[in-house]
């Protein structure tokens, strides 16, 4: 409300040479050859008057509005230094974080390849085994399996010479030779010390 006024007096001071000069011209005033010291003295305490109005008033406005649109500026040139620091450093972190992907993708990749030629030893190593247990196992039977056919084979043959020398002793044997090895049985029986 104090500006408005203010405002309005400047205003109204500044509009009076006007009205003066209008008044005089509707009045016939001289309008002859010389210096028109009076309305120069008026123009010059109305500007005095105008001058020292501004001053008075309008000068603390003016200079508060330049200070508080300085330090706005001053605020907002800082805010934006800051803002525009900030967003350097994190365009740095992000270079940064991406340069240490290609890193690690790098790193990741190697211990994958690490990964795959370990697991493929193992794989080879438990195959290798397993090979060598099969090995063993089939040598195992195989040995059993010729075992078993060698006993089958020697059984075989020992019936197969019990029957043939069977046939041969019933051929063969006389009466005679049946009492001689009654003798000789009997003879081996008493010659041996009872335990």
């Amino acid at each position: 409300m104090r500006r408005f006024r203010t405002v309005a007096v400047a205003l109204g001071l500044s509009l009076l040479p006007m009205l003066a000069s209008a008044s005089e011209e509707a009045h016939g005033g001289e309008h002859g050859h010389g210096i028109p010291w009076q309305t120069l003295l008026f123009n010059l305490i109305n500007f005095l008057i105008f001058a020292w109005l501004i001053r008075r008033y309008g000068w603390p406005v003016i200079r508060d509005y330049v200070r508080v649109r300085h330090d706005r500026i001053v605020a907002e040139l800082d805010a934006a230094a800051k803002a525009r620091a900030d967003a350097e450093q994190l365009k740095a972190q992000w270079e940064a974080r991406l340069a240490a992907l290609d890193e690690e993708i790098k790193k990741i990749r190697a211990d994958a390849a690490a990964d795959v030629a370990r697991e493929r030893d193992l794989i080879l190593a438990a195959a290798h085994k397993t090979a060598e247990a099969i090995r063993n196992d089939a040598r195992r039977t195989a040995e059993q399996e010729v075992r078993r056919a060698e006993a089958d084979l020697r059984q075989t043959v020992a019936r197969e010479a019990v029957t043939v020398a069977t046939q041969l002793v019933r051929e063969r044997l006389t009466p005679a030779d049946q009492d001689r090895f009654v003798n000789e049985f009997l003879a081996q029986v008493k010659e041996t010390p009872a335990s």
